[in-house]
């Protein structure tokens, strides 16, 4: 072959191998394209779908004095947890979450419920935490080891409150909800990752209470925070479609949190 045709060639097969490098690898401005597990990790966390099997619990929402105990403050005392569902957790002495409005000090109980029956609106004491004066802000409890555990199985009201006047028991402001310690063939592995990975699998499983204890654990990481807000904000909208107006009102609470940094 001669030398022209020679160098032909190669200049075809040269220009050949830049159109499929250019096609592998394309230019996105001045930067090497994103790989696809970049992708993954920065497109949005999973939201949460209360599980098929959850059912409406037997009371409407509570909500105590309006504002908190001393009625200036935005919103009321606000449990985590969904109101027109029953949200589910695999712990058997599972973390529970709250917001505190009020920047005053107040005496606080958590009181802990079982139904009686798998059906039906009798509660049966479990037990009274005495929780010491509240702080403003998130804050959390988790079930001690040195009492019983919850019954897998079992459905459960739990009551967050501030003793607004020790000396009026009546005087107080709370917010309560349900919980169901799921089954022990639905509970999933929820412990690979950081503590929004953690948290992001729960929620895939439809565990509502373990996906919030985890993302407010302290101290809490801004990653943490924005998944937070998001999942209140999500389940802000769910609770919006229910008709009940104190339902309603539960919703417009979730939707503040979301929005505060």
């Amino acid at each position: 072959m001669h030398k022209p045709a020679i160098a032909a060639a190669l200049l075809t097969v040269s220009s050949l191998t830049g159109v499929f490098l250019s096609v592998g690898n394309p230019s996105w401005g001045n930067q090497v394209a994103p790989s696809p597990l970049l992708i993954a990790q920065s497109s949005n966390r999973r939201g949460y779908q209360p599980p098929p099997t959850s059912r409406a619990p037997r009371r409407t929402v509570g909500g105590g004095t309006r504002g908190g105990c001393d009625g200036t403050a935005p919103i009321n005392l606000t449990a985590l947890a969904p109101q027109a569902h029953i949200g589910a957790t695999a712990a058997t002495r599972p973390t529970l979450v709250w917001y505190v409005p009020d920047e005053t000090p107040y005496s606080m109980q958590l009181q802990l419920y079982r139904y009686a029956a798998a059906e039906g609106d009798e509660l049966t004491p479990v037990n009274t935490f005495n929780l010491g004066d509240s702080q403003p802000g998130y804050q959390s409890f988790t079930l001690p080891e040195d009492e019983p555990a919850l019954a897998v199985g079992s459905t459960y009201r739990w009551k967050v409150i501030l003793l607004c006047n020790p000396g009026r028991p009546s005087q107080v402001a709370l917010d309560e909800a349900d919980l169901q310690v799921v089954t022990a063939s639905n509970r999933v592995a929820v412990g690979q990752g950081s503590l929004v990975d953690r948290a992001e699998q729960a929620i895939a499983a439809g565990l509502w209470y373990d996906a919030i204890a985890l993302l407010s654990e302290a101290p809490v990481s801004p990653e943490a925070d924005t998944y937070r807000r998001e999942l209140l904000a999500e389940l802000a909208e769910q609770e919006a479609l229910n008709p009940n107006d104190g339902i309603s009102l539960f919703s417009d609470r979730l939707s503040y949190l979301a929005e505060q940094e």
